[in-house]
């Protein structure tokens, strides 16, 4: 079974067991809502003990909760001055999950609010250093209904700030802010601190965010008890037993769309059997509960579209597009003007059941999902095909010819980042909300080409200006060597982050404005964020080829 300890700022325990060999290790650091104050049992009903029971006995969840504390170092109990901080590191989770800043948004704080980014960053690194890297998840904390102004710091600025901090340091947003909104006399016990159930929602929304987006089944009815997560496969009562479901315990079930679960009452896909392509809330309404004992999982995406396409987003009329028509692994994919070009046309190929294998016409690459991540934001570029999971993609139909490419291992769609309009603009996965930035018309070959200028082989970069400000450009990209920026205001920093958010090279521009070229030669060749100054706006994907 799943070991889960609590601390809190009375009791920081040091923790003496050890997770079993096989146990993906979680630590989730906070304060008083992770801690699970004013709750009757913090050992079961805060957000990570039931985030634990969600994620089933393959998890280990280390509640490193601890009342009062700050991120920011400066104010009077800082989160790096506990115990839990020391107990946290040593226990070298595998996912890390950072929830503060409630307490730093209070005034009496929220002075220090200068030192909020950096200080964020520094804990990330921490739990970097010695080789180690996590998969990282930053929350936006949860509603407040306290001082008004403590409001008004958390939602103007501290949830912003780990936005930034997100995107430059590698991190995956949990939102605990959104359902917690307008939920005061419903979820809370006071101002600040969620009751039982709101801590439910708090640890299901960490649970949705942390697993991929595929068919879950549930010990007990209304989606209760253990949920565990099964991809494309099949899984005999041995199998499903090594994923921590036991013999005839399944009552509730999630499927996504592009999905199917076909459930056999006898082991080995025998005896009798159904068929689900939908959510199901008590399995014994069809006489399903507690009866399954082996499983198959099977895609259900749109067949019979083999062929070669250009596919244009429907959010921006761009299309995708291999970045420089450059054949390497990795190489990033991205959204662009219609050229015509065959780096901007696909081969889809029908693997069955809808779901498909994409190859680049001008490389041979497949479309892939960096290191078969299942997080949102995880970027999409181009690698040799293996046949992984990683590599196809279910095809859904949304509306008007559109289509959606729901990545099979992750059950998230290939979306332009952020919903961007620009050439240039980055693509990723992403949950599937219906999203229009998540959308690709299977446009004709060659249907994209204009008249007029070309596509430059190494095209300039820019970055969108408010009214009267001077347009940041980055150019070549992709590059080999040194590249330009062009209107850097004066003193102004300039960052370089890998795909991990590691920072990998960090400049300052002239003290008047001007051009800054960089060299970058000497960084491996893959996909990295050019950030200028502290805002989001000034952010490049460089091609370091």
């Amino acid at each position: 079974m799943k070991t889960l300890f609590t601390l809190s700022l009375a009791i920081q325990l040091l923790c003496c067991a050890l997770p079993l060999a096989a146990q993906t290790r979680v630590v989730c650091v906070g304060n008083s809502v992770t801690a699970g104050y004013g709750l009757s049992d913090p050992g079961t009903q805060a957000w990570p003990a039931q985030l634990g029971t969600l994620l089933g006995n393959q998890y280990t969840v280390l509640n490193c909760g601890v009342s009062g504390t700050t991120m920011l170092k400066k104010a009077p109990s800082p989160y790096w001055n506990t115990s839990a901080f020391t107990t946290a590191k040593n226990f070298d989770p595998q996912i890390l999950i950072i929830s503060l800043g409630t307490n730093d948004a209070h005034p009496d704080n929220w002075i220090y609010k200068n030192d909020f980014y950096n200080d964020y960053a520094s804990m990330i690194d921490a739990f970097r250093q010695n080789g180690r890297n996590p998969a990282i998840y930053v929350v936006y904390p949860v509603a407040c209904y306290a001082d008004n102004a403590q409001i008004a710091n958390l939602q103007n600025e501290v949830i912003p700030l780990i936005t930034q901090i997100s995107i430059n340091k590698g991190a995956t947003v949990i939102d605990f802010n959104s359902p917690t909104q307008n939920k005061r006399n419903t979820l809370y016990n006071d101002n600040l601190h969620p009751n039982a159930a709101g801590a439910a929602i708090l640890g299901a929304t960490a649970y949705a965010i942390i697993t991929p987006a595929i068919p879950t089944f549930y010990s007990n009815c209304s989606y209760g008890g253990y949920g565990i997560k099964l991809g494309i496969g099949d899984y005999t009562y041995s199998a499903l037993s090594a994923k921590g479901i036991a013999n005839d315990d399944i009552s509730s079930i999630k499927i996504p769309a592009g999905y199917k679960a076909m459930v056999y009452a006898d082991d080995n896909f025998g005896g009798s059997t159904a068929t689900f392509t939908g959510n199901d809330d008590c399995l014994g309404d069809n006489g399903w509960d507690n009866r399954i004992t082996s499983i198959k999982i099977r895609a259900n995406g749109v067949t019979g579209k083999s062929g070669t396409y250009s596919l244009q987003n429907r959010n921006s009329g761009k299309y995708m597009d291999v970045a420089g028509g450059n054949p390497a692994d990795g190489t990033n994919i991205l959204q662009w003007t219609g050229t015509g070009a065959t780096n901007q046309q696909f081969t889809l190929t029908d693997l069955g059941d809808g779901t498909y294998k994409i190859i680049n016409v001008a490389t041979g690459k497949a479309v892939d999902v960096v290191y078969a991540s299942t997080n949102n934001v995880a970027n999409v570029q181009q690698w040799t095909y293996s046949g992984n999971y990683n590599q196809q993609f279910i095809l859904l139909a949304a509306d008007n010819n559109y289509y959606k490419l729901k990545a099979a291992h992750s059950g998230r769609v290939v979306e332009v980042y952020g919903g961007g309009l620009n050439a240039g603009d980055n693509i990723d996965q992403y949950d599937d909300n219906n999203q229009t930035h998540g959308q690709w018309k299977l446009a004709a070959p060659g249907s994209t080409a204009r008249t007029g200028n070309a596509i430059a082989a190494s095209p300039v970069t820019t970055a969108k200006q408010d009214a009267g400000e001077k347009t940041i450009t980055l150019f070549p990209n992709p590059a080999t060597g040194i590249v330009t920026l062009t209107n850097v205001p004066a003193n102004t920093d300039i960052h370089l982050f890998d795909l991990n958010g590691r920072e990998t090279l960090r400049k300052k521009s002239h003290t008047v404005a001007g051009n800054i070229t960089i060299n970058v030669s000497n960084l491996s060749a893959g996909t990295y964020l050019v950030k200028v100054g502290n805002g989001s706006k000034n952010s490049f994907k460089l091609i370091k080829q």
